[in-house]
């Protein structure tokens, strides 16, 4: 097991209830995704598509990453209307996007359905975030599906709404329930609070690397790689 030391979750275990963006994926196929799409739309005569997918990548990897249409508008000598910039946020939000499911990750998850309940809740702009789900494949897999933003924003992580509507959809008490996300800076701090168990899942090619960990949002349990889940789950 190298380095990782992998702990084991304490007590029963009857509800598993994942994050989805860099704990069930790598984040980083659905923003190559949509910067795809996004070349297209600024692709001219002076500047192919893949020309500007390179230069959105870059931005993108050097930063600052809240400006990189407008950064790439500035290099290609173009104006950062914001009306332009919004067609930009939109396309990239509403797109289809091009995603993958390692059939390692699908072969665990479909193992855990059969003993234990799913449940996924997932923060971000709502078209994008069912799109993703779709692409995944995902719904049948789930027993339930929470998205916040269908909640308010308001009930994003690291609100607690959205955990307590969890454990009652699946029927479990908060101390059988077990949360697997990647953010320690918003993801853990409802779950540990009510009395769930987490794990951190430390993607090699997770998109945010340099996320504090909050005070009250640390995890109980850190892996390298969700597909170890069942390692932590051994004495379940």
């Amino acid at each position: 097991m190298g380095e990782w030391r992998v702990k084991r979750l304490s007590g029963t275990v009857r509800a598993i209830v994942f994050d989805l963006d860099d704990t069930l994926y790598p984040e980083v196929q659905y923003v190559r995704s949509g910067f795809r799409v996004a070349a297209q739309r600024l692709a001219g005569s002076d500047c192919d598509a893949e020309r500007v997918f390179d230069l959105l990548w870059q931005t993108f990897e050097n930063g600052p990453r809240d400006r990189v249409f407008n950064t790439v508008l500035e290099q290609l000598g173009e104006s950062d209307d914001p009306q332009v910039i919004a067609e930009l946020v939109g396309l990239y939000r509403c797109h289809r996007p091009s995603l993958r499911l390692e059939p390692a990750v699908r072969g665990m998850l479909e193992q855990l359905h059969i003993k234990y309940k799913l449940g996924l809740i997932t923060d971000g702009f709502l078209p994008a975030q069912k799109l993703k789900v779709e692409t995944l494949q995902l719904d049948g897999i789930f027993d339930h599906i929470i998205y916040t933003e269908e909640l308010g924003r308001e009930f994003w992580k690291p609100s607690p709404k959205a955990f307590e509507m969890m454990s009652e959809a699946l029927n479990c008490s908060w101390k059988e329930c077990v949360y697997i996300a990647d953010n320690p800076g918003k993801d853990f701090i409802a779950p540990n609070q009510l009395g769930w168990q987490s794990v951190q899942v430390q993607r090699a090619d997770r998109i945010h690397t340099d996320v504090a960990t909050v005070a009250g949002g640390g995890p109980r349990i850190v892996i390298d790689d969700v597909t170890r889940l069942g390692e932590v789950l051994a004495a379940n």
